[in-house]
């Protein structure tokens, strides 16, 4: 098998509890590359046309790409794949983090589901073995405590992948979730999970992922992290949210539900952006293989937005509950961030739908009947945070 790649997909059918190995072909992983290519080949063959979206037809693949816990430059991200609840056509979403890696390690390039089970479940990989096993105690569970009872039981170095209430409820903007803050957000996969009734993905492992040349690799590895020093320094200060400023001025993030300009309608995007965002970070971290470590653990240290141990967030998720709703306290947007991945939702769809459903109310499409006595007169953050 060429370097990169370990060389096996899992398939698991959820009705019958039965799993079985599928080699992965040097021709194939050639002819469709990486995560998305082998997604959307192996659904295009294997799924009929026209299937429901939350029926036991559409498959739901989970899929690293070939440098995914090698030493390249932030090799961490897999790919989730299936027909989306919310478009009704191809649906995917990708997430950082350690559960890429992880999968490998634990014997696999990529998993795919089909069938729904009968009961919850979570699917337990270890070293090449996989394992269905009851998950009725953690249904109900927020993402991190499902993370945490996890590791308590198959221990600290199991990665897990896994939805909240939002995706059992089979919510349409449903995110999976791995690492506590780092989310596959988008298409609405977290509901294909909840429709499936399964609950997580636990992978456990140490094997070696191939590489086909080591030392160049690493001399590659070194030769580009003198390249990306020109925009290293403000991702690894601020993270994304080193940018949210001057993005809400150029246009580039959207304001007020995309129907305002930052200059006119949001004009102290600063309160949300780089300094005023990392004053309430305790620590920064790294995904796989990652030089710039833009990620951060927060803190609200007093008020009615306390945390400890939240996730930073990241610039879409600034705008989306920021510039979006004219919202400019950051620490109500720490604290919804953190209310978002713990419920497993994807924080870019929750921002807009709440910004869409607050211009309907400032255009008289909805009222205080429908917003359990909400009301909204001034600017449309009072909705939110009156």
């Amino acid at each position: 098998m060429a370097g990169g790649y370990i060389g096996r997909l899992l398939f698991v059918d959820l009705a019958n509890h039965k799993t079985h190995v599928e080699p992965l072909e040097e021709d194939f992983c050639r002819k469709f590359y990486g995560g998305y290519g082998f997604g959307a080949s192996i659904l295009y063959e294997r799924m009929p046309a026209k299937v429901d979206p939350l029926g036991p037809e559409n498959m739901l693949g989970f899929i690293s790409g070939p440098l995914t816990g090698t030493p390249a430059l932030v090799g961490s991200r897999y790919v989730v794949v299936g027909k989306s609840p919310l478009t009704q056509t191809w649906g995917d979403a990708n997430s950082g983090g350690y559960f890429g890696t992880a999968l490998k390690h634990a014997g696999y390039d990529g998993v795919f589901f089909s069938g729904v089970a009968e009961e919850p479940v979570y699917l337990l990989i270890e070293n090449g073995k996989a394992e269905l096993r009851d998950a009725s105690h953690l249904w109900g569970k927020d993402t991190h405590d499902t993370e945490d009872m996890l590791k308590a039981a198959h221990g600290d170095k199991a990665n897990v992948a896994c939805i909240g209430p939002s995706g059992e409820s089979l919510s349409l903007i449903a995110a999976i979730m791995n690492d506590k803050g780092r989310a596959a957000g988008r298409s609405g996969v977290g509901a294909l999970m909840g429709s499936r009734k399964l609950k997580a993905i636990a992978a456990v492992g140490d094997q070696e992922i191939p590489i086909a040349d080591r030392e160049r690799t690493m001399q590659l590895r070194r030769d580009y992290l003198q390249k990306i020093e020109g925009f290293g320094p403000v991702l690894r200060q601020y993270g994304t949210a080193g940018i949210m400023a001057d993005a809400a001025m150029s246009g580039d993030a959207p304001v007020k539900n995309w129907g305002g300009a930052g200059t006119t309608d949001f004009p102290d995007g600063e309160k949300i952006s780089d300094e005023a965002v990392i004053r309430y970070q305790d620590k920064r971290f790294a995904c796989t293989q990652c030089p710039i470590a833009c990620g951060g653990l927060m803190s609200v240290p007093s008020g009615k937005y306390r945390l400890k141990d939240g996730h930073k967030p990241e610039y879409e998720t600034l705008a989306s509950f920021g510039s979006m709703t004219l919202n400019d306290d950051v620490e109500s947007i720490i604290k919804l961030n953190e209310i978002c991945n713990r419920a497993g939702l994807d924080t870019i769809s929750a921002g807009a739908t709440i910004a869409f459903a607050v211009e309907c109310f400032e255009n008289g499409i909805l009222t205080t009947a429908d917003t359990d006595g909400i009301d909204s007169t001034g600017a449309m953050r009072k909705v939110l945070w009156p």
